[in-house]
């Protein structure tokens, strides 16, 4: 009994001590924020941050009024607001999840669940089997759909990775994978990198099933020529500057 007793007390304790803050980007995404927040579930993590790259529309305003905490990025770019993120939670890991309706809160806890088994990053793939490729399709557009296989695909060849989604936001991982990392993309490639820096640095990465959801409200940011473009460079220079420093 008191071998039983030792080992709940040590799980416990080591439970307490992997915490998880979630991390929410934003950006004029007022119809988002009230529509995914019902949806999740505060006990699931142990801090919840919002970053905002500079919103107008009200998202702000309607954080602070669920009683959230709201970072305002003070460099732009999807990257910089990650980096100011991680830098000012307190927790030991973090999920990067977006506002705008295209990532699942239901996953939230299948990350953690995953994560403890001792990845270094899990990611939710729109594309692995099981996924809705149809619905992927008519949510992001068929452009979107090849573009996001066709350099998913390329970072595997290049670096050796086994990824069916390397662009994809919602993701979980430690400060101590992230800090391997190096992290320096400012930009909408961001993730791009966490996934190649990952495969470089063999760091233990794993993928479970997800699905995009449909938008809700706000301008989409994402302009499929100027990113396609930056994340075809963001490869060559991975692979011409191989070490991370």
């Amino acid at each position: 009994m008191s071998e039983f007793l030792s080992t709940t007390y040590i799980i416990k304790n080591f439970l307490q001590f992997v915490t998880v803050a979630l991390i929410i980007t934003t950006f004029n995404e007022i119809a988002g924020v009230k529509n995914i927040m019902p949806r999740i579930k505060k006990e699931w993590v142990d801090e919840i941050l919002f970053v905002d790259g500079g919103s107008t529309d009200g998202t702000i305003q309607e954080i602070e009024k669920m009683g959230f905490k709201v970072l305002i990025q003070k460099q732009k770019g999807l990257g910089a607001a990650l980096l100011e993120a991680v830098n000012a939670i307190k927790s030991d890991s973090f999920i990067f999840f977006a506002s705008d309706g295209n990532d699942e809160p239901e996953k939230i806890p299948q990350l953690i669940q995953k994560f403890n088994e001792g990845y270094d990053q899990v990611i939710v793939t729109r594309f692995g089997t099981g996924s809705n490729m149809k619905s992927r399709k008519i949510n992001a557009g068929k452009m979107d759909t090849f573009g996001n296989l066709l350099f998913t695909f390329l970072g595997n060849v290049f670096f050796g990775s086994h990824l069916t989604d390397c662009l994809v936001q919602l993701r979980i991982m430690s400060k101590k994978s992230f800090q391997e990392l190096n992290f320096n993309e400012m930009s909408l490639i961001a993730f791009q990198q966490m996934s190649i820096r990952g495969s470089k640095k063999h760091q233990n990465i794993c993928e479970i099933i997800g699905n995009e959801g449909k938008r809700m409200g706000g301008i989409r940011k994402m302009k499929p020529l100027p990113v396609g473009k930056a994340l075809i460079l963001g490869i060559i220079k991975e692979f011409i500057h191989w070490k991370i420093n």
